[in-house]
């Protein structure tokens, strides 16, 4: 039986894609009695996990990400370790989960739906030791989150500007997929939704809670073909591309023959020679 939360902890990261200065105390308390939630803003990468340390166990809870896929995967492993519910008000650049989830782009909106309490399963994936509740990749989209941001300037168009500068430089590469081989690979995609964000949708088929993890092998495309991959992507119809194939898996090993850039979630995280996934089902549960 699923626990109703009777507290709520806002974890507010500060510096996600869209957040603007708001009374967030005022806005929550529409929503929720006062004595029933508590707010708390991150300072740092990783501040998560030193302000929910002091949490015990404790099911009739529910930790709130205000921010984008980043600062949902940052608070997984405490959430893991509290058992207690997570819920998602979604100020990211992106908000690749909360979209598929469909939970609303607008905060009053998605406050809401939170204070219903419709709790569900969500899986999630272990990617060489890091948890990952949305997308992790390799290739052209890593290359695009290590640079993006950078000059303080994110959402939607300057991460499509910046991509569309990156096209030229990119270069493909030769990967094995479960002993599977795979050349001239332009990016590859692991998704637990169905989309990087943006209703950028690259895994049609995905469900969040089936224990299944959808793999996206892209080629290169021209700058002639561009345009028509990116409707294939907003259109939700990439896995018909020529240019993509597509796997499922309950666990992957993944090698490369140099090390290549990758994200978690839309995080850069540096270069890799492999990845080993595995799929967490019902890791922990969400409101949505």
């Amino acid at each position: 039986m699923k626990n109703v939360p009777k507290h709520f902890v806002f974890i507010i990261n500060p510096n996600s894609g869209s957040q603007r200065l708001r009374d967030w105390e005022k806005l929550i308390s529409r929503f929720f009695e006062p004595q029933s939630f508590e707010i708390l803003y991150t300072r740092y990468a990783g501040h998560s996990h030193s302000i929910l340390a002091n949490y015990e166990k404790r099911p009739d809870l529910c930790v709130v990400a205000v921010g984008g896929d980043g600062t949902v995967s940052e608070l997984i492993p405490a959430l893991m370790h509290i058992g207690c519910a997570m819920g998602i008000v979604p100020t990211g650049s992106g908000n690749g989960l909360a979209r598929h989830l469909k939970i609303p782009m607008q905060a009053s909106k998605a406050l809401q739906k939170l204070a219903r309490g419709d709790i569900h399963s969500l899986d999630v994936l272990n990617v060489n030791d890091k948890y990952c509740c949305n997308t992790c990749g390799v290739g052209f989209s890593a290359m695009v989150t290590r640079y993006f941001g950078r000059d303080g300037n994110r959402g939607f168009w300057n991460y499509f500007k910046l991509a569309f500068t990156l096209h030229q430089q990119s270069s493909t590469f030769s990967v094995n997929i479960n002993g599977e081989s795979f050349q001239d690979v332009w990016a590859l995609e692991i998704a637990n939704s169905s989309q990087l964000g943006n209703n950028a949708v690259i895994s049609p088929l995905a469900s969040v809670n089936d224990g299944i993890m959808d793999i996206l092998i892209l080629k290169k495309p021209k700058m002639w073909q561009a345009p028509y991959m990116i409707f294939m992507v907003f259109s939700k119809n990439i896995l018909n591309s020529k240019l993509s194939q597509y796997r499922r898996a309950e666990a992957l090993e993944v090698q490369f023959e140099e090390e290549l850039y990758y994200h978690i979630d839309g995080d850069y995280q540096g270069q890799c020679s492999q990845l080993q996934v595995k799929m967490i089902p019902s890791a922990i549960q969400i409101i949505a």
